[in-house]
């Protein structure tokens, strides 16, 4: 029993060295509510109304990995409640500086290989959102929204 056990042991030591940790800043989201001034006037990013971009930052921490990984976090909207679509809902990264319509399928935000102790060791970036608006939209606008930011692992 006792040598069924060391080998559990090992077995999960070598699945913590295989890790990396992906930390929000935020688990939910509130855009402000619009005020007329989002009505009568805009950035020039946007092709109407829109709400002030709201930042969800992020980090991406190797924990004890002794190889180089590439990391990949993606973002996706899984769904709304009340009048807003998927669609409505804007996203950019601190690295790209078009805003880009959320959709249901995973958008990659940004990727980075992960050198231990060199480089990205631990890295960070920030997802900015906003929401499109029109003027049929009832004040105060109520929806919800499920967007997903997720990471993948790769080693190359």
């Amino acid at each position: 029993m006792a040598g069924l056990a060391l080998l559990c042991v090992s077995n999960a030591d070598a699945a913590i060295a295989q890790s990396t940790d992906f930390r929000l800043s935020v688990g939910s989201v509130s855009f402000p509510t619009p005020s007329l001034s989002n009505y009568n006037s805009w950035p020039t990013s946007a092709t109407g109304p829109v709400t002030d971009s709201v930042p969800v930052q992020f980090t991406v921490d190797r924990v004890r990995q002794s190889t180089s990984r590439v990391t990949t976090v993606f973002i996706r909207c899984n769904g709304t409640t009340g009048i807003k679509t998927c669609g409505d809902i804007e996203w950019r990264s601190n690295n790209n500086s078009g805003w880009q319509p959320l959709s249901l399928v995973d958008a990659e935000v940004e990727a980075r290989t992960v050198v231990p102790f060199q480089s990205n060791d631990p890295w960070s970036g920030t997802v900015w959102l906003r929401v499109r608006l029109d003027w049929s939209d009832p004040a105060p606008s109520v929806s919800t929204s499920n967007i997903s930011l997720t990471m993948t692992v790769f080693r190359p």
